[in-house]
């Protein structure tokens, strides 16, 4: 987008203006500015630099706090012993110039209307309107001094600064000396005779000469957060994608919470990632533990999963084995002693009268369908004890 720069030397006085397309600034004839007028200012920003001369530029005393706490409609009310107008006709701006003081400045509500009515009127995108003392670059502990065909300027310092006629320039100097006496002057080009007699008469005041002042050096600082720009309250430009004040702190305000619970969820996805890992770690050391032959671990889910049916295989062999022993040993004396059941079948250990009583319970549990062996059978007291092995026939 295209900026352009345009100052209002008087009201209703011819403009002077400056284009800016990307990095090149250039100067506008009185013809160039008619011209675009007439074609609309659509998609251009424009920068509006008003009369110095009609705003009223005052040091209040008055703390940050105090400032803070100032509504921006009592502004104009630290103005009252200045101007002979009502205050409640007054627009105004403060900026706090130390932790005492503040600069204020003020301008007639329908003045800046009628500076502004041009731009308001067209397509074009109003970007800031700012004294054009402001023009006028700002040295350190140092006044800067311009005197032209028509107009004595003079910067004060960064905040403050005053534009009159060149007539008025010795009153203008006074009147500045009286309050914001300086030990430094920066004068750029040539001034009146009167002037220059001015500034020799006063005693320890250094007096640098520059070359004539380049209008376009501060037009980086000329931009919306100029601490002067007359473009709030009432003034402020809504453009179709500017939110209102509510709209604008509801839209910080999600922004926040939602980076807020983008933190939050990273910090616990984080957490549950290092928690998910500990327990992996947990369980293989516990597979390995209960598995130590098998010391390659390839997939622990179905590894598990793998040991988990070969228990539920033995489970289900154990129950049908087990039912029919119970049958067979519940018709004679045969004490049982133990069980056991392995891959291989089940283990009984039992106690008889005698051989004959061992074996006939073998044949008993032949007799159901099982296989039954008998692996050793051994002298117990007055009797013996058996231990047969029993599987289910193939």
């Amino acid at each position: 987008m295209d900026n352009l720069f345009i100052r209002i030397p008087t009201l209703g006085g011819l403009w002077q203006g400056w284009s800016r397309h990307e990095q090149t600034l250039k100067a506008l004839s009185e013809a160039d500015l008619e011209a675009l007028m007439s074609a609309g200012l659509a998609n251009v920003a424009v920068t509006v630099l008003v009369p110095t001369s009609l705003c009223l530029f005052s040091v209040v005393h008055i703390t940050r706090q105090q400032l803070k706490q100032l509504q921006p409609s009592d502004m104009a009310l630290l103005l009252e012993d200045q101007t002979l107008s009502p205050v409640e006709q007054l627009h105004c701006v403060c900026r706090p110039l130390n932790d005492e003081q503040a600069v204020i400045v003020g301008i007639q509500q329908q003045t800046l209307q009628s500076l502004l009515e041009p731009f308001t009127a067209s397509q074009c995108q109003l970007v800031a309107a700012i004294p054009d003392i402001f023009m006028v670059p700002s040295q350190e502990h140092s006044w800067s001094l311009l005197v032209d065909n028509s107009d004595c300027w003079l910067r004060i310092n960064p905040h403050l600064g005053l534009r009159l006629e060149a007539t008025a320039a010795i009153v203008l100097l006074n009147s500045a000396w009286q309050e914001y006496p300086t030990q430094r002057v920066s004068v750029y080009g040539d001034v009146p005779s009167d002037v220059q007699a001015w500034l020799s008469a006063k005693q320890d005041l250094t007096i640098d000469v520059v070359p004539a002042v380049n209008w376009t050096q501060e037009f980086q600082q000329l931009n919306a957060k100029h601490a002067f720009n007359l473009l709030t309250g009432k003034f402020t430009v809504k453009t179709a994608s500017s939110l209102s004040g509510y709209w604008r702190y509801a839209a910080i305000f999600v922004g926040i919470a939602f980076a807020t619970q983008l933190a939050y969820d990273s910090a616990r996805l984080w957490h549950f990632k290092k928690v998910a890992q500990q327990t992996k770690t947990q369980s293989i050391q516990l597979y390995q533990s209960l598995f130590p032959q098998e010391q390659r671990i390839v997939n622990l889910k179905r590894q598990i999963e793998s040991h988990l049916a070969e228990r539920q295989q033995m489970g289900q062999g154990f129950m049908p084995i087990a039912t029919r022993v119970g049958e067979v040993l519940n018709t004679q004396q045969w004490q049982t002693q133990r069980i056991d059941f392995d891959s291989n079948g089940l283990l009984l250990e039992v106690d008889a009268a005698n051989l004959t009583e061992l074996d006939k319970l073998r044949q008993q549990l032949n007799a159901q369908g099982l296989v039954a062996e008998t692996l050793s059978a051994n002298s117990q007291g007055t009797g013996i004890r058996g231990r047969l092995r029993i599987s289910e026939s193939s």
